[in-house]
This record gives structure tokens, C-alpha cells and sequence, in this order.
């Protein structure tokens, strides 16, 4: 019989927040978005609005209350006692998301 055990560190738990746009991001690098970390800058502003901003463009959204939260798992092996048991950890709790609908303006 396997085993999953879920492990929950109160003092380990990060907060998440997911990014949905209507429609893609698009670069000029060969390699895209992959492995760039740092590809805009989000600004909270009054209330449940935000302003992201990618190069010389900019997009208003809101943040959005998830209805049920996700978690997010990392998986752990060093600590498994036999073959079949596997081990998670819980890594982040994702409770809400900033929802861009709107087309980017240019900053002048």
C-alpha cells in the first residue's frame, strides 16, 4: 500500500498570487520569457486595482478573490522510507489573482 503524506509548515508557508491576461506576452528574444524572472513590474493602487507595466507598455487590472484556494507542492524523496510513499510539502498557498482584461497602453 503507498502513502502520500502532505506536510503543512505554518512558518515555511509563502503567499502566491496568479497572473491572467487576455490574450500573450510576446518578446524579441529567440529565447522568449523562459528563465527571465524579471519581465514586469506590478504596482498595487487603491483598493483592489493594480497597474502592470512591461517595457513601454502598460495594463490595469484587478485583483480577484479566488473561490476555493490552491495550494502549491513541492515533492519530497529523501525522506521516503520505501518506494511507494511519497511526500509533499506545501510550499505556498495561492488565494487570489490579478486579472488583466484590458488591452496595454504605451507610456509616453
Amino acid at each position: 500500500m503507498s502513502q502520500i503524506a502532505i506536510v503543512y509548515d505554518k512558518n515555511k508557508q509563502r503567499e502566491f498570487c496568479l497572473l491572467e491576461a487576455q490574450g500573450s506576452l510576446e518578446t524579441d528574444s529567440a529565447s522568449g520569457l523562459q528563465g527571465q524572472r524579471d519581465f514586469a513590474t506590478i504596482e498595487r493602487l487603491d483598493g483592489d486595482k493594480v497597474q502592470m507595466k512591461i517595457g513601454v507598455h502598460w495594463v490595469q487590472g484587478s485583483v480577484v478573490k479566488l473561490q476555493k484556494p490552491l495550494a502549491v507542492l513541492k515533492k519530497r524523496s529523501d525522506e521516503c522510507t520505501t518506494t511507494t510513499d511519497v511526500w509533499y510539502d506545501i510550499e505556498a498557498i495561492v488565494k487570489e489573482k490579478i486579472l488583466f482584461k484590458m488591452r496595454p497602453d504605451v507610456v509616453l
